[in-house]
């Protein structure tokens, strides 16, 4: 994967009116949380709590963990573009699937370590998801060079997840000196639904396991940059310790508490995302396209041949979605559930655009 590459597919296409590339809440932050932010503005020239104390607790106490197993950064792939190089050397592997978040492979690449993937069950076909992981296939994999395994769980761009049955399972089969980052930034679209449980659900006694959070996705605060890691205080301790300084700013600490006070709002987004993504893929069956009905709060959708132009027919139509070449997907693109308006609007589209696609039954 080039450089270029990598930067072409951030952020969305210029000129989209719907904007469905970036796996964004269309349903905005909590109100709590925007007035917090506005409060914190007389403060500007302060630099933040760099212990983020105000934030750890409440999430401590939100995770019913201690407040020395958390540790916070600027976005989940921050914590991640830190753990991976402070855990991981030139003689190490990291364990990841195929077509797994990009930012594993980034952060391997920064340690020095080599990144092993796993292969999945391919693209989706017919009706069937694509993408699904075996946990012996991942097992089998396990060297004694390998020091973690990260699993999004969903995935992305996938959508993909591991029941809790076989999280567990993969968990309890991996020694004790190999990490377990169990990525889990889509949970909130996940939780109680075929067979997803979070890690922190699980009856597993490995001694290394962190969990991953973020307040991008289902707290719509994706632009304020805040994420958060749980897991044993001798594993997350070192690590706040290894971080930049003062990497969360006042006003997403603040931002981010309010959030985690807002359960209705939470409530009011997840319900709305659940909606869209069931109406996005019951429209996609309709039109007879394959597509992965992940858990996240997008769907991959197949098109049986490159997939840059028919982006940019939906980036015509004022519709932005997502290719997705840096994971080597290059006859796929990745959508994100919007209002029910855009939605719609998405659908439109892809009625003209998906017309005469070689993917389609």
């Amino acid at each position: 994967m080039s450089a270029t590459i990598a930067s072409q597919t951030v952020g969305p296409p210029v000129g989209a009116r719907v904007r469905l590339s970036s796996n964004e809440s269309p349903f905005g932050p909590s109100p709590a949380a925007i007035e917090a932010i506005e409060a914190t503005l007389a403060e500007s020239h302060r630099y933040p709590d760099d212990q983020s104390v105000a934030l750890r607790t409440a999430l401590a106490e939100h995770e019913n963990v201690a407040v020395e197993q958390v540790a916070v950064a600027n976005g989940s792939a921050a914590l991640l573009m830190d753990l991976i190089p402070h855990l991981c050397g030139p003689d190490d592997e990291v364990l990841a699937y195929a077509h797994s978040f990009i930012v594993y492979r980034l952060g391997a690449k920064n340690a020095g370590a080599s990144y092993v993937e796993v292969e999945d069950g391919g693209p989706a076909q017919g009706e069937d998801d694509g993408y699904a992981r075996d946990v012996d296939a991942l097992l089998a994999r396990v060297t004694e060079r390998t020091r973690m395994v990260v699993i999004d769980n969903p995935g992305n761009p996938t959508g993909t997840h591991l029941t809790g049955e076989e999280l567990a399972a993969l968990i309890r089969g991996l020694p004790e000196h190999v990490t377990v980052v169990v990525d889990e930034a889509y949970h909130h679209f996940a939780t109680g639904q075929r067979g997803y449980q979070p890690v922190r659900e699980l009856d597993v006694a490995h001694p290394r396991v962190l969990s991953l959070r973020t307040f991008s996705k289902a707290y719509a605060l994706a632009g304020m940059r805040v994420g958060y890691v749980v897991g044993p205080a001798d594993v997350v301790g070192p690590l706040d310790v290894y971080r930049p300084r003062f990497n969360v700013t006042t006003a997403a600490q603040a931002a981010a508490v309010a959030s985690l006070g807002d359960t209705a709002h939470l409530r009011h987004t997840i319900d709305g995302t659940l909606e869209g993504r069931a109406r996005m893929a019951a429209g996609l069956r309709e039109l007879g396209v394959p597509f992965t009905d992940g858990l996240g709060n997008f769907l991959t959708v197949e098109c049986g041949t490159a997939a840059g132009p028919i982006v940019e027919a939906y980036g015509q139509r004022g519709v932005g979605v997502r290719t997705l070449p840096p994971y080597g997907m290059d006859e796929q693109f990745r959508v994100t559930v919007g209002t029910p308006e855009e939605t719609e609007e998405f659908l439109a589209a892809s009625a003209d655009v998906l017309a005469d696609v070689p993917s389609r039954g």
